[in-house]
């Protein structure tokens, strides 16, 4: 099965998923999200033991397609297209899920490893939340990524939107290894198959549900939450992205103050 975003193959018992939209740096698409569904379906009727998410190109994914932002995903996504959705899906899958990250893993694309259950990253890797300064918030992100590298430092990643390099990642636990570029691909493989080749699929479920389970998240929330913005400041964020200038959000600041 591939989509013309979306590859995917075996490699072994592991499925092998790529993003493959390098001319617009895998930016999360209504294309890619249905494509990535429908790989995870694929993974699970071919008997796959683990999945891996790689890219095409030289960006691991530059965020969410903002032709698609501004035509309906704000406020009223088709759930088969809704990139929350599927990143709950990732995160709730019945097989392990890992990254294989190289190059910009920013906003999506930083929400897709934080659903993934392990991230292997190249040394040039690099990861940031930008949404605030567009105008809109990282749904996802805000409900997984304190959980992942604690409070204090999710409220200053995304906030200050600033880059995190493959290096802090690493120590900050928002990744587990960090390997030259050329063995990315074969250091997350080898990592799944060195998990699914030494345990049962029963234990490896169970502890898996349960590791959810105790860091429950609120999906329902996450997926309402993009309504929480008014529109006319992701209207305006997203404008000025388009148009190459920068945002002017005073006018939203002096109403707040009267």
């Amino acid at each position: 099965m591939n989509s013309s975003k979306v590859l995917y193959e075996r490699h072994g018992t592991i499925a092998l998923v790529t993003l493959d939209d390098p001319e617009r740096r895998n930016a999360l698409s209504r294309e890619i999200v249905r494509g990535m569904s429908n790989a995870l379906d694929t993974a699970l009727r071919d008997g796959a033991r683990s999945v891996v998410i790689a890219a095409a190109g030289t960006a691991f994914c530059a965020g969410a397609n903002i032709d698609d932002l501004r035509n309906g995903w704000m406020e009223s996504p088709d759930p088969a297209e809704d990139p929350a959705v599927m990143f709950r899906r990732i995160a709730e899958f019945e097989r392990p899920v890992i990254a294989a990250v190289h190059g910009a893993a920013v906003g999506g694309g930083m929400e897709l490893t934080l659903a993934c259950d392990l991230v292997v990253a190249a040394e040039s890797a690099w990861f940031s939340m930008p949404e605030l300064g567009h105008g809109v918030i990282p749904n996802t992100g805000l409900a997984l990524l304190a959980r992942v590298v604690g409070m204090r430092r999710a409220f200053e990643i995304i906030l200050t939107r600033r880059r995190v390099s493959s290096e802090e990642a690493l120590n900050i636990g928002l990744v587990n290894r960090v390997l030259p570029e050329s063995e990315v691909l074969d250091g997350a493989l080898s990592l799944a198959a060195q998990i699914v080749e030494s345990v049962p699929p029963g234990a490896l479920k169970a502890a898996r549900l349960n590791l959810r389970a105790h860091a429950a998240i609120d999906w329902d929330r996450v997926l309402r939450s993009p309504l929480d913005v008014p529109s006319e400041e992701w209207q305006e964020g997203l404008d000025a992205f388009t148009q190459k200038r920068a945002p002017e959000y005073g006018r939203f600041w002096e109403r707040r103050a009267m």
